[in-house]
């Protein structure tokens, strides 16, 4: 008996080992869904009937709204570690982007970055929220940017990590990922089948997903100079946004800070995220 019990042990042993590998090369992600299966949501889940879709978002803590956005082919997930360093001091607002995650898409309707900061206008509306701060990454930022173009009146601060704003500013070889037999898509896919509120629109979504990243966002230098919100660009030293890329979005906002991170790629947000989280909330209290 005690010979077994030993034995029931050390597979324990292995199998928490084994799930703190895993969770640990995942950002925490498993962890946090985990513990919101096994304990709920600590936030509080809800739904905005926008702009033809229904948008999932979470609102987590008290305070002034930040607009908490999540990069392109992620979720409310894959924030759990800015949300938890937000919430402290601030209403946390974190949605699905459009057709990502629990937030539907509409049929016949390209993806845009500012279609997208349209949406996350009209979700301020629904909310009654006259102003936000923004903090966005990779894709996320990008809806930011959009939405410091146009609608300056609705963004307080502006974070972003990881943008561009035109296609050229991306590594060439980063839309490889794209390509429909690339195995690293396969856990993308996953993720995307078990939340989507139709996980047979993968094919639609990939295809939606592949033009925009091809040919989105189309911004100017001179429509960045409008941008009169006090602006913070972070990116990983060897990140998928090309650094020149990224000195000159930060050059043509008038008050903006560029922070890059080194050693860092373009997943620093969720892998190290002291670091990021601190640049963010120095930012916000300034």
């Amino acid at each position: 008996m005690k010979k077994f019990a030993a034995a029931i042990a050390a597979v324990g042993v292995l199998c928490v080992g084994a799930f703190l590998y895993l969770d640990h090369a995942r950002g925490g992600i498993i962890g946090f869904t985990m513990k919101r299966a096994l304990l709920g949501n600590d936030g509080s889940p809800a739904r905005a009937e926008v702009n033809g879709i229904s948008m999932y978002y979470e609102t987590y803590g008290f305070g002034p709204p930040v607009l908490l956005l999540h990069g392109d082919f992620a979720t409310v997930e894959s924030m759990h570690h800015q949300i938890r360093a937000l919430a402290e001091s601030y209403l946390v607002i974190v949605p699905d982007r459009r057709a990502h995650g629990r937030t539907t898409d509409a049929d016949g309707v390209a993806l845009s970055y500012s279609l997208m900061a349209a949406d996350m206008v009209a979700l301020l509306d629904t909310l009654e929220i006259e102003k936000a701060d923004v903090v966005g990454w990779s894709g996320g930022g990008m809806d930011g940017i959009e939405m410091a173009i146009r609608y300056p009146d609705r963004v307080g601060r502006l974070v972003t990590y990881g943008s561009s704003f035109h296609p050229d500013g991306l590594e060439p070889s980063s839309l490889a990922m794209l390509e429909p037999d690339n195995p690293s898509l396969s856990q993308v896919r996953s993720f995307y089948e078990s939340l989507a509120p139709d996980p047979d629109r993968w094919p639609v979504y990939l295809g939606k997903m592949s033009e925009m990243w091809r040919t989105q966002p189309e911004l100017t230098v001179a429509d960045l100079a409008t941008i009169a919100a006090p602006t913070l660009i972070m990116v990983g030293e060897h990140d998928m946004v090309l650094p020149a890329h990224t000195e000159e979005l930060a050059a043509s906002i008038a008050d903006s800070k560029l922070v890059i991170f080194e050693g860092q790629d373009h997943f620093a947000p969720l892998m190290a995220p002291e670091m990021v989280n601190r640049e963010i909330l120095a930012f916000m209290e300034e």
